[in-house]
């Protein structure tokens, strides 16, 4: 039995494993990962990266190749309600494509969301992270059996091409191992929530005739709405395959024909249809009660497991491996403290609690909608029928898709890592982004002198953006005894109404930690306090911590 030893063993290589192996492999801390599995995609989901994920990917230097992966750049993410694919129209919202979503937010972010399927984003996110020096990647390896000590985790992991088995000892064990997370259950994590509020049936299937033979053009995603399931078919390339998803009861997902079902969808019985795959599957609104449990950290879906109603599920679980990625690489480091690990529950789960909610909004609004077949009729009574559900969908359906404030406008309210500065915590609205620096928002985008975006001048360390007259030597002497890596950055007198203040101190995941006038009587203690070496003080309240 061969022993290894490596600061971080992370189990699971989804997208939000190989994100966190990413996030390590970027601040040159050792990590292991191991999943049981070849990495094959094997079911389509997943397909909308948010603008925030795309600004770390960005960090790592790979967004351009996601934002140009094998899907059609030019092909126009709209969204058409129809009662049928080949029958009426009845609510159209027209988006970007990949290739023009940057110029639409261009004011607030240098990325926009972008359309990447799971076949070719999980390849990529593969691939970068074995580039990577510190990164070991084990495919085929599955977790046996872990225990933790007060100064680390023994895992065993057994290779099972060969049989062979290792010890791994790690300071910290990451659970990226998804939604049946055998971690959190060792550990004895409850979820809290609702499990199974619908349950659905997921066809991938392949199509070369059905984009030509429907009436509507170009669109990511077609939602029947007189049909015998309510349905909704989204894109997988663009082109010729496809993924349908059905509204069906308990126990109804195994007697239905996929070819039947992708028929009804599209309303003409000669479609020609290859099923690649068909599987049941159910919503969830749940999170877990913990996210730690000593030296091991639940990330991802092994965390929260949400409805794909707004595409915020890897992208939350993303974000989850950003924050604890930096703060494992502080602590390795030697500059981080044990509040900074503390913090990651503090600071991920009301976020989790956040977009699990959101995203069961926007299920509750889509299940409310008619499935009536009287909608596909002919004659006045079905004409003016279908005009007052037009009118429904665009009143109550839009939100889905419109979540710029979900994807940039969360913040960590109530940090211990933070530094509050007493002033109001602005508006955190799903579909509306209004950049600020209060702390723990993530730091507005601006323009630099050099050309750059100030998003680019983030990531290494802490950033201190200061206007050109500032006093800024208290704090950067300050940050030098600490030992806290610290870099300065000038604003343009164009930025400042948008930082607000002359100093605003940038974490390394780009969220501000603190922000001042003038330099803070005891500047020392903003950096004890923002890498977590602050004495241990009773939990803080985190916001929402419940969800209902």
């Amino acid at each position: 039995m061969a022993s290894l030893r490596i600061p971080v063993l992370i189990v699971g290589a989804g997208p939000v494993g190989l994100a966190l192996a990413c996030e390590l492999g970027h601040r040159n801390v050792p990590c292991l990962l191991v999943e049981q599995g070849d990495g094959s995609v094997v079911f389509p989901a997943g397909e909308a990266i948010s603008t925030r994920t795309m600004e770390h990917l960005r960090r790592w230097g790979i967004a351009d190749q996601v934002r140009q992966s094998a899907f059609p750049q030019d092909y126009p993410r709209n969204v058409v309600f129809v009662t049928r694919i080949t029958g009426h129209l009845l609510a159209r919202f027209e988006r970007e494509s990949n290739e023009g979503g940057r110029r639409l937010h261009a004011d607030v972010s240098p990325e926009s969301s972008v359309w990447c399927p799971k076949k070719w984003f999980d390849p990529l996110l593969r691939s970068h992270a074995a580039s990577l020096p510190s990164v070991e990647l084990r495919y085929g390896w599955r977790l046996e059996s872990f225990e933790q000590t007060k100064d680390r985790v023994r895992a065993t992991v057994a290779e099972l091409a060969t049989g062979a088995t290792h010890v791994v000892e790690a300071d910290y064990l990451a659970a990226c191992d998804g939604a049946r997370s055998g971690i959190r259950r060792e550990l004895g994590i409850d979820f809290e929530g609702v499990f199974a509020e619908g349950h659905n049936l997921g066809i991938y299937f392949r199509s070369p005739e059905l984009l030509a033979r429907q009436p509507h053009g170009l669109a990511s995603q077609f939602l029947t709405m007189a049909t015998r399931h309510r349905s909704a078919l989204s894109t997988v390339n663009g082109r010729d395959e496809w993924r349908l998803s059905l509204y069906v009861k308990p126990g109804e997902a195994e007697a239905l024909d996929p070819v039947a079902c992708v028929r009804d969808a599209f309303g003409k019985d000669d479609l020609q249809v290859e099923i690649i795959r068909a599987q049941p599957w159910a919503g969830h609104r749940v999170v877990a009660r913990r996210y730690r449990e000593g030296r091991i950290f639940l990330v991802g879906d092994a965390a929260h497991m949400l409805w794909p109603k707004g595409g915020f599920g890897a992208n939350t679980g993303i974000g989850d491996a950003v924050d604890l990625g930096w703060k494992l690489a502080a602590v390795h480091a030697g500059w981080g403290g044990e509040a900074l690990l503390a913090s990651y529950e503090a600071e991920r789960r009301p976020i989790g609690v956040r977009n699990v909610a959101e995203a069961a909004s926007n299920r509750a609004a889509d299940a409310e909608l008619p499935l009536d077949p009287m909608l596909d009729a002919e004659g006045p009574q079905a004409d003016a029928l279908r005009l007052r559900t037009g009118e429904l969908i665009r009143r109550t359906r839009w939100k889905e898709w419109s979540t710029l404030g979900v994807q940039l406008g969360y913040r960590y309210a109530r940090s211990p890592v933070i530094v509050p500065d007493g002033s109001a915590e602005p508006p955190d609205e799903p579909a509306v982004y209004q950049p600020s620096t209060w702390p723990g928002c993530r730091a507005p985008h601006v323009l630099l002198d050099d050309g750059r975006s100030s998003l680019d001048a983030m990531g290494a360390g802490f950033v201190l953006f200061h206007d050109a007259g500032a006093s800024i030597a208290p704090l950067v002497q300050a940050a030098r005894r600490e030992g806290v890596p610290l870099t300065t950055c000038v604003l343009p007198a164009a930025a400042q109404g948008v930082y607000e203040f002359p100093l605003v101190l940038v974490r390394p995941d780009g969220h501000v930690a603190w922000r001042g006038r003038q330099p803070a009587e005891d500047p020392a203690g903003i950096f004890v306090t923002v890498a977590g070496r602050a004495p241990a003080q009773a939990p803080m309240a985190s916001g929402a911590t419940a969800i209902t």
